[in-house]
């Protein structure tokens, strides 16, 4: 199906919400030496469409990028955005825009980049995902990042990650379960993601594997459209 069909066949919705709430975060260089990451609070306000057209699902942040690093002078003048997002009926961010750029065209570049990385559970609507343009409002704060080393096993099926999650149990080997059934770009390394910081994620997504000891997994995680089964392992030391 090409484009210009697509976008006659699928509904175009369009909305300013208030009764979410995202968390999201981005580097910013506060003093020598010091990362922090921010931690960016999104919602939204009166509808600008009619109630009754509204879908029966918003899209929700289940996953980011984080923002490019910020000088203390450019985070104290600029800590709250007003971003305009197209979401694919995947999730995926399609379309992406800072409606007060900071000035500095550089950093507002990358940090368009940054968000069309971003990944939302799609808006659904009569049981159906579909294309869906949010405008959101973003407030700013500093964090520290929180980071360890994660695989992870991704899904679309739910069936299928409970017999992987029964597998696991069992004694089976990540990695190889991995290779076999996961969607995961991870899935060329085993699952291995590396050391992750864990901002990326949502709170109860943090909370969850917060919990976790080394070698230990989840439970099959709903975000979005897809099922994720993570396994906390060893931090890799970098080479000297």
């Amino acid at each position: 199906m090409d484009q210009q069909a697509r976008e006659k066949k699928e509904p175009q919705k369009s909305v300013e919400t208030d009764n979410e709430v995202f968390l999201f975060f981005g580097r910013c260089i506060m003093k020598p030496h010091y990362l922090f990451f921010l931690a960016i609070v999104l919602w939204c306000g009166c509808a600008s469409i009619q109630p009754q057209e509204l879908p029966d699902k918003l899209p929700h942040l289940i996953e980011q990028e984080p923002f490019p690093p910020m000088s203390y002078a450019l985070f104290k003048t600029h800590h709250e955005f007003d971003l305009k997002l197209q979401i694919e009926d995947n999730g995926n961010v399609l379309k992406a825009e800072i409606l007060n750029p900071t000035g500095d065209a550089e950093w507002d570049s990358m940090a368009v980049q940054r968000i069309g990385k971003w990944r939302f559970s799609p808006a659904i609507h009569a049981g159906n995902p579909i294309r869906m343009w949010v405008t959101i409002r973003a407030y700013v704060k500093a964090e520290e990042p929180l980071t360890m080393g994660l695989a992870d096993f991704v899904c679309m099926d739910p069936r299928l990650a409970d017999s992987v999650y029964s597998l696991l149990l069992s004694g089976e080997d990540f990695g190889r379960l991995v290779s076999l059934f996961s969607i995961s770009k991870s899935k060329a390394n085993n699952g291995d993601l590396g050391q992750v910081d864990i901002h990326r994620y949502t709170k109860g997504v943090q909370k969850t594997l917060l919990q976790l000891k080394e070698n230990e997994i989840t439970e099959p995680l709903a975000m979005g459209q897809q099922y994720v089964i993570f396994k906390r392992v060893a931090l890799k030391m970098p080479l000297q």
